[in-house]
């Protein structure tokens, strides 16, 4: 039977960390955005401002929200600008932004000093060491770019197709540099050149010991913040990582029909969900904050 988790305004725990929390980790698709990635868009595919609604509120009072997504730094920059917020971490933890205005840094987990060549980007030096030659050779057909969202990466590559993760990190263990490949689970790209797939994942290739977990961490640590102070949203099992390191995690209503999600929660009492999916369930957690402040 899968896990019930406690809906968010039946929480006496989640009032509690909502009343003090002074940071938000928000995850942009699925979570904060709605059907194409829109934030004018509800969970069912109609126009709506009740995701924007709410993230002026919560911007009038002043509360601090943090984009962390898989997305690379430009367009995550581009979103946080936009929806009014200065910080953002991209590429799946790799990328830390504390201002839009000042320089990345780069996580790289594993990597020993030395892996880069002058001016080299760790997206470039993956391509070097045969991180994608030696997927495409192992499953061939079966796995290609992610189009367009491939472009622009500094650290992480993302591809789309379907394989088996475990031969796939195996094929990857033979570089000279550790790689991990993670599964962000289902997408329905318009066009593809994959041969005989008919369900399509996304997948991640990042340096081994990154995560979203430890970006957040090392950003509250920069901030002069804790866990304690944290609150992270999402809708994936990668998003469930980075809850490891807030106050309460809450996941959009749309992530429960994801038994890998689920199970991702077995080892966590600091989770809960919202009624709503998408960016209505994200209203319905910055309404939930607001009123727990006071505003």
């Amino acid at each position: 039977m899968s896990r019930q988790l406690p809906y968010l305004n039946e929480s006496p725990y989640a009032a509690e960390v909502l009343s003090r929390a002074r940071i938000t980790l928000t995850d942009l698709d699925g979570t904060l955005l709605g059907l194409g990635g829109s934030v004018l868009i509800d969970a069912k595919g109609a126009p709506a401002l009740t995701t924007v609604q709410a993230i002026i509120e919560v911007n009038r009072a002043g509360l601090d929200v943090v984009v962390c997504t898989g997305r690379n730094r430009i367009q995550t920059g581009e979103v946080s600008r936009i929806l009014g917020w200065s910080s953002f971490i991209a590429e799946l933890g790799c990328i830390i932004m504390y201002d839009r205005r000042q320089p990345a840094e780069y996580l790289l987990g594993q990597w020993p000093d030395g892996v880069l060549l002058p001016d080299e980007t760790p997206h470039q030096a993956m391509t070097r060491y045969g991180a994608l030659r030696v997927l495409t050779e192992t499953f061939p057909g079966k796995i290609e770019e992610h189009d367009p969202w491939h472009t622009d990466r500094e650290v992480t590559h993302v591809l789309r197709g379907s394989i088996d993760c475990r031969a796939a990190q195996e094929a990857l263990n033979t570089l000279e540099v550790p790689i991990e490949i993670i599964d962000n689970g289902i997408v329905h790209p318009p066009r593809h050149t994959l041969v005989d797939v008919d369900e399509v994942h996304v997948y991640h290739l990042v340096p081994k010991g990154t995560s979203k977990e430890l970006a957040v961490r090392t950003l509250l640590e920069r901030r002069g913040l804790t866990s304690e102070d944290a609150i992270a949203i999402g809708d994936s099992a990668t998003d469930v990582e980075m809850m490891n390191a807030a106050a309460l995690g809450i996941l959009v209503n749309n992530a429960l029909a994801d038994p890998r999600v689920l199970a991702a929660t077995e080892e966590l009492d600091t989770i809960v969900a919202t009624h709503n999916e998408r960016g209505d369930g994200w209203a319905e957690f910055a309404h939930a904050w607001l009123a727990a402040r006071g505003f």
